[in-house]
């Protein structure tokens, strides 16, 4: 052992390596928790928590795999062009006339004894192995097999556009569950600012009423008002608790509620512009709508198909057999080619109802097109007077929170020199506090509004569209 310790003293390399060794899991552990620990302090934008909502959110994974599900029924679809081909293997043991004479036939083991009356009547048991390939082909399938296919591939369409729109409406629920967040612990400043000034205040009435200028009631309004706020403060505080679960359901990850957020927009979202424009956007791009019309071309063509389903439907079918009497006996094979037209004459009208019903669900489908188009231009017209009003109430309310600061400086001023009442003071702060949760509440109504304005038009894909940061 000395002289292991010997040698590392004289061998510098050798000490450095045997430390080393020694606390690489410690380094190794320790900068695996100081990147976890960053990560987890970093500030979560609002591009991060979309990017994180559309990777992890489950409700998203789980319409994305409606596409795989689609194309799978394309695959079906197709196969209606292709050959069927089957093997089959099977044993049979009897005495029935029929079937002894039969399968001593397919085996090609008649012989001129097995027409005598008594053993055609009386036969005794008789074995068959029967090993058999059939290969069916369809030749005319009066363009139902085509149709099917191409309404298969519409229905990959739909389930795809089916994504993009559950895709924007989660991007809309992260918006509003990041805004939420971000407005409720903005609210939640307001009001411990209101609650230190109510502090500040209630010292001043202290101070005059130890020096006898006011009576205790001012000391006890004081002391309530206070009191209050502290309320407020709690229920403020509530609601961010609420608003952190909110977001991290939005975006499918619990730990996004630990993650501080980044800094609030200061400016408002812009103004919108011609509605009329706004509307055709719309029109061209709302991916639920394109999802519509193509459902409305897969009801028609189930009504032309049920239209052809009257024209006959055309077969080929090819069979290759081998009868045995033994499994492994001597082979007797024979090979089958037909071609079958079928032709249904009457099937008690039901025919005729299939293609009424096709029919009123084509119509039905084209009426719901022509419903859902008006309900888009309501929903434009309705987010731009939204977004129109936010910026009308924000234009106001700073304003207000101008003179409600203003008029609580005078007023505090007033009251030091006992020119007003307590009640004046309390008034005031409570207008200084309303106006800026006012002011707070409609910026973020406009980058709410701007959201809801981008998930009408159907072009919400990103922050980028929303000027996150600003």
């Amino acid at each position: 052992m000395s002289g292991l310790r010997e040698r590392i003293i004289m061998n510098p390399e050798m000490k450095l390596k045997r430390l080393f060794s020694e606390w690489a899991p410690v380094i190794f552990l320790g900068l695996v928790w100081a990147t976890g620990a960053l990560a987890a302090g970093s500030p979560l934008t609002l591009g991060e928590a979309v990017l994180l909502a559309l990777k992890e959110n489950p409700g998203l994974k789980a319409t994305g795999l409606n596409v795989p599900a689609a194309e799978a029924q394309v695959a079906r679809a197709r196969a209606r062009f292709l050959p069927q081909i089957s093997f089959f293997q099977s044993f049979l043991n009897s005495d029935n006339p029929a079937q002894v004479f039969t399968q001593k036939l397919n085996q090609r083991q008649f012989t001129s004894q097995d027409f005598l009356l008594d053993n055609l009547n009386n036969p005794s048991s008789y074995s068959n192995w029967r090993t058999g390939l059939v290969a069916r082909q369809p030749i005319f399938q009066a363009g139902e097999a085509y149709l099917g296919y191409q309404q298969a591939r519409l229905g990959k369409d739909i389930a795809s556009f089916q994504v993009v729109t559950h895709r924007q409406q989660l991007i809309y629920r992260v918006h509003q569950a990041y805004f939420g967040r971000q407005l409720a612990e903005a609210r939640l400043k307001v009001v411990q600012e209101a609650k230190n000034t109510a502090a500040a205040n209630r010292k001043l009435v202290q101070a005059r009423f130890d020096s006898g200028d006011v009576v205790r009631a001012d000391l006890l309004s004081a002391d309530v008002h206070l009191a209050r706020l502290t309320q407020e403060e709690l229920t403020a505080a509530s609601q961010v608790e609420i608003a952190q679960s909110a977001l991290a359901t939005a975006v499918g990850i619990p730990e996004v509620a630990s993650r501080p957020l980044s800094p609030a927009p200061k400016k408002p979202s812009p103004l919108p512009g011609n509605l009329g424009e706004l509307q055709e956007v719309a029109k061209a791009k709302r991916p639920d709508l394109r999802r519509l019309a193509l459902a409305a071309r897969v009801a028609r063509q189930e009504l032309t198909k049920a239209r052809l389903d009257f024209l006959p439907r055309l077969n080929l079918t090819a069979e290759y057999d081998i009868d045995q009497k033994y499994f492994l006996g001597s082979n007797a094979d024979s090979y089958t080619v037909m071609a079958v037209m079928h032709l249904n004459l009457f099937n008690g009208l039901a025919k005729v109802a299939r293609e009424r019903q096709a029919r009123a669900l084509a119509a039905q489908a084209r009426e719901q097109q022509r419903e859902f188009l008006d309900h888009i231009r309501h929903q434009v017209t309705e987010s731009v007077e939204h977004l129109k009003t936010a910026h009308a109430r924000l234009k106001v309310s700073r304003a207000a929170v101008e003179q409600a600061r203003e008029s609580l400086r005078l007023i505090r001023l007033r009251y030091e020199e006992g020119l007003t009442i307590l009640v004046d003071l309390l008034a005031a702060e409570d207008a200084k506090k309303e106006a800026d949760l006012n002011n707070l509440t409609a910026l973020f109504d406009t980058h709410l509004a701007q959201a809801g304005l981008e998930l009408a038009l159907g072009t919400l894909t990103g922050p980028e569209t929303l000027g996150e940061g600003k």
